[in-house]
C-alpha cells in the first residue's frame, strides 16, 4: 500500500470510530512506530486529525471523508445550513441558463428545489440528482456518463470527455472542504480533473459551502479559493473568515438560517 492510500484510510478510519492508536497503525499496516506518527503528523499539518499521546482522534465530520457508498438520497434529515445555502444559489439561474449541479448533499437540495417558471438546461453526473429533474417538464438534463462510483456518480475519462465538448453559463460546485491555503478539497482524487474541467468550461463558478466546511482541508486540492467568481455559505461563517476570502478578491455571500 502507498503512503498515499494509507494515510487516507487512516483518515477513514477515525472518522468511523473517533479515535486511532499508533500501535493499530503498526497492526494494520505493518509500518514501524516512526512511520505511523510521521503519518499522523502528516494528517493533522492537514487539519484531518488531532495527534494525541499515542494516537490521534478525529476533528473532522464525515463530510471530510464520507463512505464509500455515500449518495445524498440517504440522508434522511433535513440539514437548514445546506438547504439554505442550496436555496439561496438557486436564485441565481437565469432563464435559458446551461448549468452543472454538484453531487453532493447541496446539489441534490437545488434540485429539488429548482423553479418551474424557467427554461433551463442541467449537467449532471449524478443518477440520483438525474432522477429528481425526470420529472421536472421545464428542465432539460444532460447526464454526463462513464463508469459509475458506488456513490452514485461519475467522474472518469468519459465523463470529461463529455465536459470538453459543453459551455456552460454556471457551475455550482461543493467540495468536502475548502480552506485559504488548501483551497476546495475533496478525499478522492479521482474527482479533481473533473472539477477542473467543469470550472474551465463555465462561464461563472460559484462555490457552495456551508460553514461547517469552511477552515477544513481534504486529501487532494480541485482549486483555489480565487478561481470562485463567488461563495455561498451560512451566517455561522466567522467574521475573520469573511474578510479573508474578500481581501482575496471573491465575493461572498450568508445566507440567515433563522426561518430556514
Amino acid at each position: 500500500m502507498f503512503m498515499e492510500e494509507r494515510q487516507k484510510d487512516i483518515v477513514s478510519k477515525i472518522n468511523e470510530t473517533g479515535r486511532i492508536l499508533v500501535s493499530e497503525i503498526q497492526k494494520y499496516y505493518q509500518v514501524s512506530a516512526d512511520c505511523a506518527r510521521r503519518d499522523l503528523r502528516i494528517l493533522e499539518s492537514k487539519g484531518l486529525l488531532q495527534r494525541t499521546h499515542g494516537g490521534a482522534i478525529a476533528v473532522n465530520p464525515k463530510e471530510i471523508y464520507p463512505a464509500t457508498t455515500y449518495n445524498p438520497v440517504d440522508i434522511k434529515e433535513i440539514r437548514t445550513d445546506y438547504l439554505a445555502v442550496a436555496k439561496r444559489a438557486v436564485e441565481y439561474i437565469e432563464n435559458k441558463d446551461v448549468i452543472y449541479i454538484t453531487t453532493s448533499l447541496v446539489g441534490y437540495y437545488m434540485a429539488e428545489n429548482l423553479p418551474e417558471d424557467i427554461t433551463i438546461t442541467v449537467l449532471t453526473n449524478s443518477v440520483s440528482i438525474a432522477e429528481v429533474l425526470r420529472k421536472k417538464m421545464n428542465i432539460s438534463v444532460i447526464l454526463l456518463g462513464g463508469e459509475m462510483s458506488h456513490r452514485g456518480h461519475c467522474h472518469d475519462f468519459y465523463t470529461i470527455q463529455m465536459v470538453e465538448n459543453i459551455r456552460m453559463d454556471k457551475a455550482f460546485m461543493s467540495h468536502a472542504a475548502l480552506s485559504l491555503d488548501f483551497g476546495a478539497s475533496i478525499h478522492d482524487p479521482a474527482g479533481v480533473e473533473f472539477g477542473k474541467v467543469v470550472m474551465k468550461n463555465s462561464g461563472m463558478n460559484i462555490g457552495l459551502y456551508p460553514s461547517k466546511k469552511m477552515g477544513k482541508n481534504s486529501i487532494h486540492s480541485v482549486c483555489r479559493v480565487s478561481d470562485y467568481d463567488l461563495l455561498i455559505t451560512d451566517n455561522n461563517i466567522s467574521e475573520d473568515f469573511l474578510i479573508q476570502i474578500r481581501e482575496l478578491g471573491v465575493a461572498i455571500e450568508t445566507v440567515n438560517l433563522k426561518g430556514v
